[in-house]
């Protein structure tokens, strides 16, 4: 099955079918994962139900497809095996030598043997400094996303109100280094305490932060914890509350970029003003011959600090209207003379001002 987007719409393409309508349903940014509906009188008579393989990780050495449409080669696999089990960047992978590039990242991870799917493509490291190395989402991670979309409860991935410390002396351990203020849960842990495992499952031992958020997932209000503090055992309630979802956010779309407010758990360290980031900038835009970058704060628009997407799409569609440059003021968490912020200052000029979001329509005004 093959996916395109049409100005605002969402189109999926069957074998040796036309494109279909499909409807956006939940975007999982953790796991890189989006689910569409298609209605089933638009499914071909001839299409399979995959199979998937919900339990469990697969075995190291395996054969294995990874199937999509590469640079536009519909239809297509490559073959390979799975190489190993990963832990890094805080999430788990299933790592493969079958070539995972453009167009079939987001493709089925197919087991040649059991005809199962057994991992979502994601992504591979850069052609230029390896060979082979390619990375796929679990499937039962994703499973237990359906599932819980099934039973009409909300799947996305928690409010941690803690950090967590990581290090060789501390592996396979979940051990809080600081406790974030501000968010809509907050919970009754000290630095130092050691997250063993739910109450209710106590031989599941969490390992890493990725334990802990896919243990809550689908959980909402007070959750029974086993904790280690100071050498005792403990038994604590953490609140659990799921983040907002993806598809409810609106963001503002000016000169190739796309900027909105990014609500971190450490916001009142690293954004303390409420500042907007940039999102994203597109290749040879005028945000991108400009100089500037995605992941940085939005400090001053013409020396105005502005707090909200709506106020600032509106002063920009009248600079717009006027035909005129702004002066851009932003932040970097980066490197400065005896500071951790660096600023930078762009002249820009405003076009296709908009706001976008996945379920805004196209001619929402500011």
């Amino acid at each position: 099955m093959f996916r395109r987007v049409i100005q605002k719409a969402l189109e999926v393409d069957f074998k040796d079918k036309s494109f279909v309508d499909a409807e956006l349903l939940y975007v999982d940014r953790y796991l890189d994962l989006a689910v569409l509906k298609v209605a089933p009188e638009s499914i071909p008579d001839k299409s399979r139900e995959a199979k998937l393989a919900c339990q469990g990780w697969p075995k190291v050495g395996i054969d294995v497809g990874a199937y999509g449409h590469p640079l536009s080669l519909e239809f297509s696999v490559t073959t390979g095996i799975i190489s190993g089990l990963r832990y890094r960047h805080n999430r788990y992978w299933i790592q493969t030598d079958a070539a995972i590039n453009q167009g079939n990242s987001g493709g089925p991870l197919i087991g040649i043997r059991s005809n199962r799917v057994i991992g979502i493509n994601t992504a591979t490291y850069s052609k230029s400094r390896s060979e082979g190395i390619g990375f796929a989402v679990p499937m039962f991670y994703a499973c237990r996303v359906f599932d819980l979309l099934r039973e009409g409860q909300d799947p996305a991935p928690p409010y941690l109100p803690v950090a967590f410390a990581t290090g060789d002396d501390i592996p396979n351990e979940l051990v809080v280094a600081v406790l974030y203020p501000g968010l809509p849960v907050s919970w009754p842990l000290q630095p130092g305490d050691k997250l063993v495992s739910l109450i209710k499952v106590p031989d599941t031992k969490f390992k890493n932060q990725a334990d802990l958020i896919h243990a809550l997932r689908g959980k909402s209000g007070a959750v029974g914890v086993r904790i280690v503090r100071a050498g005792k055992t403990l038994n604590v309630s953490l609140a659990s509350m799921p983040r907002p979802n993806v598809t409810d956010w609106i963001g503002l779309h000016f000169s190739g970029i796309v900027v909105g407010r990014e609500f971190m758990r450490d916001d009142k360290l690293s954004n303390p003003e409420g500042e907007i980031l940039i999102h994203r900038v597109s290749k040879a835009s005028i945000g991108s011959v400009s100089g500037i970058r995605a992941y940085r704060y939005i400090v001053t628009v013409d020396g105005i600090s502005f707090k909200t997407v709506k106020d600032l799409c509106a002063y920009l569609k009248r600079a717009e209207s006027e035909d005129r440059r702004i002066r851009l003021v932003t932040r970097a968490r980066t490197w400065d003379y005896m500071s951790v912020s660096k600023y930078n200052l762009y002249e820009v000029r405003i076009d296709g001002v908009k706001l976008v979001g996945p379920k805004l329509k196209e001619t929402a005004a500011c």
